[in-house]
């Protein structure tokens, strides 16, 4: 049997099962549950200094935090291996952290025009949507890089984004689209592509600092989140340096909280530290701090 299709049976299984932690919801107005994206790591990740099957314990260890956002970049070969998968499962458990999404870089372009293209890039995919199913993760975060004219980019998206929400839905799974630089970093054009999926499983992944749209261009990254945050099933707190205050130099956090709450956004908010002044662990904990600080002020304000 083909490895991807077997990986997808063993997934169906367990999938009634995927959805019990990762889904707990706050309220619109209180204190977002916090999770910690793999990125934030990427440099201990990549060097070796850190291995991936201690991200889950370390989450909860160091920083208090009870959910986990995958980047499989980090473990590429073992998409469909469910002896490995088992060990992320397992350590997640111990630590008692949920395992929320798979962030899924590497797999082809979803909005390419060559049919071919995008059906092996559809299918690249599935692997990381039974992965997902089986760590009882909510959502698998994609990319909808491709090719053409605006409109033709957005057509090929949007019909690769309904095809695998399609076979996602089958493991109770979401696919969310990040702002991801190119095209998909425009937040009009992006929410146009996700009303055009026209799935309830299709929505957004808003990321606070991915605006550039190429060219040494960026759009605007209040109205971008603005537009996204309609569709958002997960929330990315990116961060790059603070100032003695606290704040983040570049992104006035306090903006984007009174966004997402004035929105109702109910989930979780992933703190994504992509700085290199500071230690990986430190960025880590200021992102923390200033999103804390940032809701609490936007609650009370509302």
């Amino acid at each position: 049997m083909d490895p991807t299709r077997r990986a997808l049976l063993a997934a169906a299984a367990l999938a009634p099962l995927a959805r019990a932690t990762g889904r707990l919801p706050t309220g619109p107005s209180a204190i977002p549950r916090i999770s910690l994206a793999e990125w934030s790591f990427h440099r201990a990740l990549q060097s070796g200094a850190m291995s991936h099957l201690d991200f889950a314990a370390r989450a909860r260890k160091e920083f208090g935090l009870e959910g986990v956002e995958y980047v499989n970049q980090f473990f590429a070969d073992k998409g469909a291996d469910f002896e490995y998968l088992s060990q992320m499962k397992k350590r997640a458990a111990e630590a008692g952290v949920a395992s929320l999404l798979i962030m899924v870089d590497g797999e082809g372009a979803l909005g390419a025009q060559d049919l071919a293209e995008r059906r092996t890039a559809i299918e690249n995919h599935f692997r990381w949507i039974a992965a997902a199913a089986y760590l009882g993760c909510h959502s698998v975060r994609v990319n909808v890089a491709g090719s053409g004219t605006p409109e033709e980019h957005a057509a090929q998206a949007a019909d690769s984004l309904h095809r695998l929400a399609a076979v996602a839905d089958r493991y109770g799974l979401d696919v969310i689209v990040e702002n991801h630089g190119g095209l998909s970093s425009d937040g009009a054009w992006l929410s146009g592509v996700i009303r055009r999926a026209d799935h309830p499983r299709v929505g957004t992944l808003p990321d606070f600092g991915n605006f550039s749209i190429g060219e040494g261009k960026s759009y605007d990254r209040y109205q971008g989140t603005q537009e996204l945050i309609p569709f958002a099933k997960a929330l990315s707190a990116k961060s790059y340096d603070f100032d003695e205050q606290g704040s983040e130099t570049t992104i006035d956090y306090f903006r984007m909280a009174k966004i997402a709450v004035a929105a109702g956004y109910p989930g979780w908010v992933g703190v994504e530290y992509e700085g290199d002044r500071l230690s990986e662990a430190e960025g880590v904990r200021k992102t923390i701090e200033l999103v804390r600080r940032a809701w609490t002020q936007a609650s009370e304000a509302k």
